[in-house]
């Protein structure tokens, strides 16, 4: 068990390492004791995110997505600002594991009200914050589907992590007992029964189960080719008794190259996915040609019922 001091240490340097925190270390210090203090008084917060336009409900809970949305709201992720890099007016958005928003509410003013954005959320705890802040925004062309994305059509047991941005498929010794079961179905299925025809980017962060929603999306993925964007997470993924690597070797059997994006959403090309944290995958062009895509296997799993958690 970490001492306190080695403790606060740790989460100092965490947040040191952020790039919000080094674009405004004073800015982002003063909104981390004003969510402190809130989450003491249990003040839910409404933010401004001015580069795209959007507001979002946060409830006062000190731990998690709320809080680092508070903290670094415009500088969230460098993923974010690559949105605006691939999607425009009329094209299509999935997000899978949507939590409280943000990258759905974003893709939405990016595509318009010609475009479409299909947003996964399973987790009751995060499914309401969801769709307050779309109404909140008034947005119109995104779909909520309460389901967590898998292999096929059933019903799985989602464990409750600190915060509902860690609630997982798998039970790890982080979760705190309490459990909810949930709806299960592969993505293909899903956006077939949407009547989406096409798909220009997929947002992955679904708590290691990556591999398991490809394989769940392996038509969409092969005919379509949308640029991918997901979570690498080891160690959530040995928890569902999955491959590592699983996600990446997926999405390089299928002639996917992979990018780290910076702070302006430019991105540059990886040989290897980090050992932790996002990765910008977009199909592989060879001579001007589409690399022809080749179908990969279904995961394996280990003797275990696994699904994908759409978080």
């Amino acid at each position: 068990m970490r001492s306190p001091l080695k403790e606060l240490s740790r989460k100092c340097e965490v947040l040191a390492r952020h790039q919000g925190f080094r674009i405004a270390p004073v800015r982002t210090a003063t909104r981390l004791i004003s969510w402190k203090v809130r989450s003491f008084l249990r003040k839910a917060a409404i933010v401004e995110l001015p580069p795209w336009h959007v507001r979002m409900y946060l409830p006062p809970i000190w731990r998690g997505i709320g809080k680092f949305t508070f903290v670094f709201r415009e500088n969230y992720e460098p993923e974010v600002n690559y949105l605006g890099r691939v999607l425009a007016a009329g094209k299509t958005f999935i997000d899978v594991g949507a939590a409280f928003g943000i990258y759905t509410l974003v893709a939405s003013k990016l595509v318009g009200e010609s475009g479409r954005v299909i947003a996964l959320e399973p987790t009751a705890q995060s499914l309401v914050v969801l769709r307050r802040n779309i109404a909140l925004n008034r947005l119109t062309n995104v779909v909520v589907l309460p389901v967590a994305a898998s292999l096929t059509k059933g019903k799985a047991r989602l464990y409750h992590g600190p915060e509902p941005g860690s609630n997982s498929l798998g039970e790890g010794p982080s979760r705190g007992g309490s459990s909810e079961e949930v709806d299960t179905e592969s993505l293909d299925k899903l956006l077939e029964h949407a009547g989406v025809d096409w798909v220009n980017l997929i947002k992955m962060d679904v708590e290691g189960a990556e591999e398991v929603v490809l394989h769940g999306a392996n038509r969409v993925v092969t005919s379509m080719r949308p640029v991918v964007i997901f979570e690498v997470y080891p160690e959530a993924a040995l928890r569902l008794g999955l491959s590592a690597s699983g996600a990446r070797e997926f999405l390089a059997a299928l002639g996917y190259d992979f990018f780290d994006v910076g702070r302006s959403g430019a991105i540059s090309p990886i040989k290897f996915p980090p050992p932790s944290g996002n990765v910008i995958t977009v199909y592989k062009i060879l001579n001007g040609k589409p690399q022809a895509p080749a179908n990969a296997d279904t995961p394996g799993t280990h003797g275990k019922n696994v699904s994908g958690d759409a978080r």
